[in-house]
């Protein structure tokens, strides 16, 4: 017996899961959220560069669910992939695009054509889908066909470019919920931001600051706000090596916006011996369940390193 969440299959052998759509929605919008201590892998794949509907299929900057519980990957190429995922005995058994959207505006002329460049997406409460490109800023709404129903604005202290730390430093990590509607943060902190401290800035309820404190400096990948906690992926890079390491952030995102700084909890992501991968897609498939993309270029050939773990 399988307990199916289209194109998401779970099944345990020690304990078989059934979720349904309302279940998920209130753990993305208010329900129960995960904790932990430590992240426990349960499996990597790595996709290599594939053609689907002839586009090249890689590059994910971010990964979404939508109400139904599919997940869809955000490619920097432009497009929207909707994944087919199985997942037996905490094993990545089936993980495959199997349609492809690409993004066009309200006149049909491909997004890609422009300067809109996806980097971190988010799903709404009707299942249409914000994406934020990182050159502008700019903050779209699109139906799960790619088609543009319009444009949104970013939280005000992004909007000015001119303070982003370089032109493609604009927001890395997109959220929405219905309290505070967009939350977003930039990859680095904006000009003139000591270099630890990244911001969260929100729609509704102004900002709060992140003390991203350690030894080397920390970039903000992709973030998940699961019931009132703000799950945030971050990246650190080894001076010496250039190995990439990944960590879990959580924090309460209404205390964190409430005082001046929050610091939280930052969880090594243990990834089996591949360290040239760049995170960038983080989605939260069940209650501590989480799958994580990276977006890659190998020797000149896309690659895509999917990573399931979850919290303990």
């Amino acid at each position: 017996m399988n307990a199916r969440i289209p194109p998401v299959t779970t099944v345990s052998a020690r304990r078989l899961r059934h979720v349904v759509v309302s279940a998920i929605g209130m753990l993305m919008l208010g329900g129960a959220a995960a904790s932990g201590e430590s992240i426990r892998i349960l499996d990597q794949l790595v996709m290599g560069e594939s053609l689907l509907e002839g586009e090249k299929i890689g590059e994910f900057s971010a990964l979404v669910r939508s109400p139904d519980g599919v997940v869809l990957g955000i490619s920097d190429r432009g497009y929207i992939a909707e994944l087919a995922i199985e997942i037996t005995d905490e094993r990545l058994v089936r993980l495959q695009p199997v349609a492809l959207r690409v993004l066009a505006g309200p006149d049909d002329a491909p997004m890609r054509d422009t300067d809109f460049n996806p980097e971190a997406a988010t799903i709404l409460d009707d299942g249409t889908i914000a994406i934020a490109s990182e050159v502008g800023p700019k903050l779209a709404v699109f139906d799960r066909d790619g088609r543009g129903l319009r444009a949104e604005d970013v939280p005000e202290p992004l909007r000015d470019a001119a303070k982003q730390a370089s032109e493609k430093d604009g927001i890395e990590a997109l959220a929405w919920t219905r309290d505070v509607e967009f939350v977003a943060m930039t990859e680095e902190p904006q000009l003139g931001a000591p270099r630890n401290l990244h911001t969260v800035h929100t729609t509704l309820a102004g900002s709060g600051q992140i003390a991203a404190e350690g030894p080397e400096s920390i970039s903000i990948k992709a973030m998940e706000v699961v019931g009132r906690q703000l799950f945030v992926l971050e990246r650190t890079r080894d001076d010496v090596t250039d190995a990439l390491y990944p960590f879990l952030r959580i924090v309460a995102l209404h205390e964190c916006l409430a005082t001046a700084t929050c610091v939280g909890r930052q969880l090594p992501i243990p990834v089996k011996d591949i360290t040239d991968a760049d995170f960038e897609g983080l989605v939260a498939l069940d209650d501590g369940l989480f799958l994580m993309v990276s977006d890659d270029e190998i020797d000149g050939d896309l690659r895509s390193v999917f990573v399931l773990f979850r919290l303990e």
